[in-house]
């Protein structure tokens, strides 16, 4: 007993318990200090709406660009239609024999969406039978919005080749006597942000370009067809069909 009093005296005098006091204090508040660190550093969310940006955005990019390229596909569609209604209607006036006019009809449908690559558009378009090229292009370019006469030269010519020569049959529908035409069309869409033809394959496409290389001035239109087959992964066949009462025959 005498000992420990002894002891304690001792620690006392050389100050013991306050250095022992002071070093449970300082273990104490940096315990405190690291808690509150570690809450905070827990709390704060600077920076993380920037990571979520980061990794958002660009999916959600590729999301809205596959959506239009959709609606393109889906306006490529209408069009496709529209081109074989214009060239049944055509049919139906000027019979089904008038093939050059037939084509023309749906090549013109066909020319907003077709691209305006080929440098050498006149030949192109007086090859597939347009008696005046200069004179068709002047009468699209008299439409508001389609004064460049050059542009769509070339997009008209570029529309000739996507464009096939439309199909025309005659027939009646069972029960009527009125006769009516059926026109089916393809035309080769180009995609404009995704390469849609993977999915389409390269089958169709080369099917298409082989009666384009049939054609017997093939010569003046190998530099589109050229283009079309090494880049087949971005061209989709479209096909549009229409029928329409035939008053020609």
């Amino acid at each position: 007993m005498s000992h420990a009093l002894r002891t304690t005296s001792y620690a006392l005098r050389r100050g013991g318990v306050a250095d022992a006091a002071k070093r449970v204090a300082r273990r104490v508040l940096r315990t405190a200090c690291s808690v509150l660190r570690h809450t905070r550093l827990a709390g704060d969310d600077r920076g993380s709406a920037l990571l979520e940006t980061v990794i958002v955005l660009p999916v959600l990019m590729v999301f809205i660009m596959l959506i239009m390229e959709l609606c393109m596909l889906a306006n490529a569609k209408q069009l496709a239609n529209y081109a074989a209604f214009s060239a049944a209607r055509t049919a139906s006036v000027y019979g089904v024999d008038s093939t050059a006019k037939t084509h023309l009809a749906a090549a013109m449908a066909m020319s907003p969406i077709s691209p305006a690559t080929p440098p050498n558009a006149l030949a192109i378009l007086s090859s597939f039978g347009l008696s005046n090229p200069t004179e068709a292009v002047h009468t699209i370019c008299s439409i508001p919005g389609f004064e460049d006469s050059l542009q769509w030269s070339a997009r008209l010519a570029d529309s000739y080749v996507r464009t096939s020569q439309p199909v025309c049959s005659t027939g009646t529908t069972t029960g009527k006597t009125r006769r009516h035409v059926v026109v089916n069309v393809t035309y080769i869409y180009r995609c404009s942000a995704f390469p849609f033809g993977r999915f389409w394959g390269h089958a169709a496409l080369t099917a298409y370009t082989n009666t384009l290389r049939a054609l017997p001035f093939y010569g003046v239109i190998s530099a589109v067809v050229t283009s079309l087959d090494n880049s087949w992964n971005w061209n989709v066949p479209i096909r549009g069909r229409a029928v329409m009462d035939y008053w020609a025959g």
